[in-house]
């Protein structure tokens, strides 16, 4: 090896960006070291039994580890995956050795050398090597009987050598417990490599590093090209989510478009696992190992090392695949097309993925955008399968509409009005109802999905009891196409017909009275003008006497994050540590009805009696999003 930090990567991801390298924690790396003469593999393979059956129906025979061990180097083997569109294409390659105990005790890593136009770069462009989106690639002995998938890969040299994940293992993801490799530096005697596959491997190995390869990640409305709003937005998922880690990881390109007519998977061709599909899709794209009637095997590495999961799976077309000329970022599939779901990911284990082709899971999120007339301008339907995506994906869909049908990038007022429909353990439906006022002067798309996402967020994640989501609708409103914002600036009172100023006056008590507020109008940041609100009536009591006063403080500017008088708060639940206060979901549903809306004028009248003083507090609507605070005192007579 000219380079003793070449590396092996897992086979799924298109590595864009240096930043690919934020990745779950759990992708580890295993160092190859130590002398290549030692542990040698035998070049005379034992004794062969039946082959044994990777599909319960006896059909698809496979490679036991325990024989391919034995392969001497150059072993020859083929495979088949996709270059472009789905039709997939066959490579060659040969046996180098395998690396003992990388997925546990027992449990081998294959190593072989691959060929293909594509690979070698022979076909007019530089060599791709192993390239991000082959993983999960079958790889078959001469007898066609399935030896792996490929899973891991030496870069950032662009070589050819690739790690296979054995269909030994594959076969039992979901019952059998393998290993996942993090960072275990291997010995001169667990790499198992003779001079014969170093030759085969075209250079030296010592030194090296094996990795996952990480999955082409997409995400975003499908066929747009929003990448940075769309990855700013997903990184704020919490780390409570079990996907958080790849929703935060920075490393989604913009989603390809979407075909509501479904394809057939095939073994060798692209899989699309999405976590939302539709006109919003979030989710990664690698290859079809093997398929059983309608079990699918995949990618021979974990998505997310979830376990049991819910996502769906879908057929996808490849653009081709983009070399890489820098010698750290890693080849990639460009995918061009998803098509509509086929089936349900299930399992997400460390030896890949597995899922059902067939009935479909998942529920309905829907934005409807209404451009300043409330007139609708457009609605956008994706399906949520995972549960944990919901509030980054309510978020980003909403954003998503502010800039593609009101071309707003930056400054910005809507309002936003919500309803997620639920069922809960007892088989019982509700709904959740809310709406909120936003304005931003430079980040509204990010901001205006929030409040939604916040409930979306805070339902997924208590812990009372097991509720489903069966659907969320978001209305988008735009209200103007600046940052507008309300600061209180006075109180008046009608006298006659004509407002003066509440401040100051004298009241008779046991009179009713016309009040108003007063705004300065905020636009982008700077005072342009004053807009009077609408009036509202409080009667003074005849009990009141020497003074009192009318405080109004705007919603923006009111602290709904007070402690109670247990100490407790309700505030920015769509947070990394999400702390419910409640006792049962009830009490959550009942808590986030209260929540305000920023249009929300808070009003206090406080008036002295014979013995202390009493106060009235009630809310208001203002004509938009509300900040400030002021005070009107005045004389009370008899």
């Amino acid at each position: 090896m000219t380079d003793p930090t070449d590396a092996v990567r897992p086979l799924d991801a298109a590595a864009r960006r240096p930043r690919f390298s934020r990745w779950p924690r759990h992708l580890g790396a295993v160092v190859l070291a130590g002398a290549l003469s030692m542990g040698l593999v035998s070049a005379a393979p034992p004794a062969q039994a039946a082959s044994p059956a990777f599909c319960s129906d006896g059909s698809q025979p496979y490679v036991p580890v325990s024989e391919a061990r034995g392969w001497a180097a150059g072993h020859t083997v083929s495979g088949k995956t996709v270059v472009r569109g789905t039709d997939p294409e066959a490579f060659t390659g040969s046996y180098i050795g395998f690396i003992e105990g990388y997925f546990g005790k027992g449990k081998d890593l294959l190593l072989f050398k691959l060929s293909s136009p594509t690979i070698d770069g022979s076909n007019g462009l530089k060599a791709a090597g192993i390239w991000a989106g082959m993983s999960g690639s079958p790889v078959y002995d001469g007898n066609g009987r399935l030896i792996g998938a490929v899973s891991y890969r030496l870069s950032p040299d662009n070589l050819p050598v690739a790690g296979v994940t054995p269909a030994e293992y594959m076969k039992t993801i979901g019952t059998t417990v393998v290993s996942q490799p993090k960072s275990a530096r291997v010995s001169a005697t667990s790499l198992k490599v003779t001079a014969a596959g170093t030759r085969v491997a075209g250079k030296s190995l010592a030194g090296g590093q094996l990795t996952q390869v990480k999955t082409v990640n997409i995400a975003g409305p499908a066929g747009t090209a929003q990448n940075a709003f769309t990855n700013r937005t997903l990184a704020r998922t919490p780390r409570t989510a079990g996907a958080a880690s790849l929703l935060r990881s920075g490393t989604f390109a913009a989603a390809p478009q979407q075909s509501a007519t479904a394809k057939p998977l095939v073994v060798g061709g692209n899989i699309a696992v999405t976590m939302v599909s539709g006109d919003m899709v979030i989710g990664s794209i690698g290859t079809v190992t093997a398929i059983c009637g309608k079990t699918v095997w995949a990618f021979g590495h974990p998505l997310n090392l979830e376990g049991k999961t819910s996502m769906l799976m879908a057929n996808a077309s490849a653009a081709m695949v983009v070399p890489d000329g820098t010698g750290v970022q890693g080849s990639f599939k460009e995918t061009s097309q998803i098509y509509a779901p086929v089936g349900v990911l299930t399992q997400d284990r460390s030896a890949g993925i597995r899922g059902t082709i067939g009935a479909l899971t998942g529920f309905p999120l829907t934005v409807k955008v209404q451009n300043p007339k409330g007139v609708q301008v457009d609605k956008y339907v994706a399906t949520v399968a995972y549960p944990d995506s919901a509030a980054a994906a309510t978020a980003e869909l909403v954003g998503t509409a502010a800039m593609e049908q009101l071309d707003q990038y930056s400054s910005g007022t809507g309002k936003v009005s919500w309803t997620i429909s639920y069922k809960r353990a007892n088989g019982k439906t509700g709904t959740l109802s809310n709406s909120q006022v936003v304005d931003d002067r430079y980040y509204f798309p990010d901001e205006i999905g929030t409040p939604p996402a916040d409930d979306v967020w805070a339902i997924s994640q208590q812990v009372h009891e097991k509720v489903t989501f069966t659907g969320v609708t978001v209305t988008l409103k735009l209200l103007s196409s600046d940052a507008v914002n309300y600061r209180v600036s006075k109180v008046q009172r009608l006298s006659g017909n004509t407002w003066v100023n509440l401040a100051g006056s004298s009241l008779k008590a046991g009179t009713k009275y016309s009040l108003r507020p007063v705004y300065q109008v905020v636009r982008n940041d700077r005072v342009d003008g004053t807009a009077a609100g609408a009036k509202f009536r409080v009667t003074l009591p005849a009990s009141a006497r020497t003074k009192g006063s009318v405080k109004l403080t705007g919603a923006t500017s009111f602290d709904p994050c007070q402690a109670d008088e247990n100490g407790e708060t309700m505030c920015d639940e769509w947070d990394d540590e999400f702390s419910d206060p409640t006792n049962s979901f009830d009490e959550l549903i009942a808590l986030l009805r209260t929540k305000q809306s920023d249009a929300t004028l808070i009003t206090k009248l406080t008036y002295k009696v014979k013995k202390g003083s009493k106060s009235r507090n009630f809310t208001l609507t203002g004509p938009g999003s509300l900040s400030g605070t002021t005070t009107a005192g005045f004389t009370i007579k008899k």
